[in-house]
């Protein structure tokens, strides 16, 4: 697979895995109850922190696969294969 493809990869997952990350914050918190239980309300830290997690890790991945592909592109301009 050439290197552009593979950036280009690279940074759809990282979308995907970012709006995958959002809607299940959404789905699973959704709108907090307005006095959880403290059962209630660790079940919602831990779907929010796994929430958290899979936006924060997709979006390095779509911020890496973007500037892969800027740095890619400007070599191919600079540097233009024979």
């Amino acid at each position: 697979m050439p290197r552009m493809t593979w950036m280009i990869s690279i940074a759809a997952t990282g979308f995907v895995l970012t709006l995958a990350g959002f809607l299940y914050g959404v789905l699973t918190v959704g709108v907090p109850y307005p006095d959880p239980t403290p059962a209630q309300a660790a079940a919602e830290r831990s779907n929010l922190a796994i929430s958290d997690w899979a936006m924060a890790g997709g979006g390095i991945m779509l911020l890496a696969g973007i500037a892969g592909v800027g740095i890619l592109g400007v070599t191919r301009l600079l540097w233009p294969r024979a």
